[in-house]
């Protein structure tokens, strides 16, 4: 005879919160931020008689090629920190963490040129900073990483495995 099947037998425990999709929208973010910072560093060093007539000479006093290598650079941090996020790194919750920190603190000195874009991204870099800071372990538990070290397989050479969740039998 046959055993009639458990419900849920196949399920694994994790202890993710709802939190977890803050810290991969934070991602998906720094993804999206990297494009365009990428983006405008290549129309600020190919066209920049787009540019030239812009409000960013008013904040910052440097030369337009020298603003766009940081855009460059940064958007490139950016990127590869976003692919990190989404893999649930511990470095990238790192450095995703202080871009967020970077991002408030720069779009609050653009306040007084884009006041409602600047108190719009420092809200959402805020809870994002905070959602990959201190949740931002549950995504890598979520996906199946060892939380100890950055490696899927530990030094051993064995797989972890978490634990599958046990119904109680039917009384």
């Amino acid at each position: 005879m046959n055993e009639p099947e458990q419900p849920y037998q196949d399920v694994e425990y994790s202890r993710a919160t709802g939190w977890v999709a803050w810290a991969l929208l934070g991602g998906v973010l720094l993804l999206l931020l990297g494009a365009a910072q990428l983006g405008s560093g290549l129309i600020a060093l190919l066209r920049p008689q787009l540019l030239a007539d812009g409000r960013a000479d008013q904040l910052l006093p440097l030369p337009l090629t020298a603003l766009a290598w940081l855009h460059l650079l940064l958007g490139a941090v950016a990127l590869v920190t976003g692919v990190g996020l989404l893999r649930g790194l511990r470095w990238a919750r790192v450095a995703g963490t202080l871009l967020g920190c970077v991002a408030i603190l720069v779009n609050f000195a653009f306040v007084a040129v884009y006041p409602m874009w600047s108190v719009i991204a420092i809200t959402l870099a805020g809870v994002i900073v905070f959602a990959v800071a201190a949740h931002g372990g549950e995504v890598a538990e979520a996906s199946g990483r060892d939380l100890t070290q950055d490696a899927a397989v530990p030094p051993s050479g064995q797989r972890t495995t978490r634990p599958v969740y046990q119904p109680e039998p039917p009384r």
